[in-house]
């Protein structure tokens, strides 16, 4: 009479365990995760486009402002702009009232939006060149913040006129230069490689944005 062997069924389950292949380690925030110096806009909610702290600070401020910059008696009932203002539209039905370059800008972000998450990056060239960037805030007087796009927030009460270097690579595609004054009057422009490529002389709303 034969015998059968009976597996325990622990060990049955622990050898095919084994054999079954481990899942590959997702990123923290799933496919919405943004590459490194990137951040979620959160222009609403559920706006996961990828872009600087400034950019996302700017964007709260703009929300904050929404009402102020309103004219309920326009064209577009409630929700029509100011002059000088547009709908920032950084998704279907956005109707935050901004100026025309912030509108500009925020396209332009939706645009790289793709380019900015961890799992859609492409390896880094061998070689790649960075380019010099010459931020600079003209003019006199104090401000109540520069933002520098990329480079983050300077504090109230830093004094015109101001300059700030920095080195940036391929990946960078758009550089801002965002002030807001406190007290004289400020100007900007942005410098790449020894080219001027965005500047805005004191006395108008000081913000230079260049596409590189």
């Amino acid at each position: 009479m034969n015998s059968t062997k009976l597996i325990p069924l622990s060990a049955a389950l622990m050898a095919a365990a084994a054999l079954t292949p481990a899942p590959v380690s997702a990123q923290p925030f799933g496919p919405d995760t943004c590459i490194s110096g990137f951040v979620w806009r959160e222009a609403a909610p559920g706006d996961n486009v990828c872009v600087t702290p400034a950019t996302r600070d700017a964007t709260a401020a703009q929300n904050a402002q929404a009402v102020a910059n309103r004219d309920p008696n326009g064209a577009f009932g409630s929700n029509s702009c100011k002059q000088g203002f547009v709908w920032r539209e950084a998704f279907d039905g956005d109707v935050v009232c901004v100026t025309p370059d912030v509108r500009a800008a925020t396209k332009a972000d939706n645009a790289q939006a793709a380019s900015r998450k961890v799992g859609t990056q492409a390896p880094p060239a061998a070689s790649a060149q960075l380019r010099s960037v010459l931020f600079e805030v003209t003019g006199t007087g104090t401000v109540y913040s520069i933002d520098l796009d990329p480079g983050g927030r300077l504090p109230e009460g830093t004094t015109a006129p101001f300059h700030q270097t920095t080195a940036i690579g391929p990946d960078v595609s758009l550089l801002q230069v965002v002030v807001v004054t406190k007290s004289g009057s400020q100007g900007c422009r942005i410098t790449v490689d020894d080219t001027v490529v965005a500047e805005v002389a004191p006395g108008d709303a000081a913000h230079c944005t260049a596409y590189l």
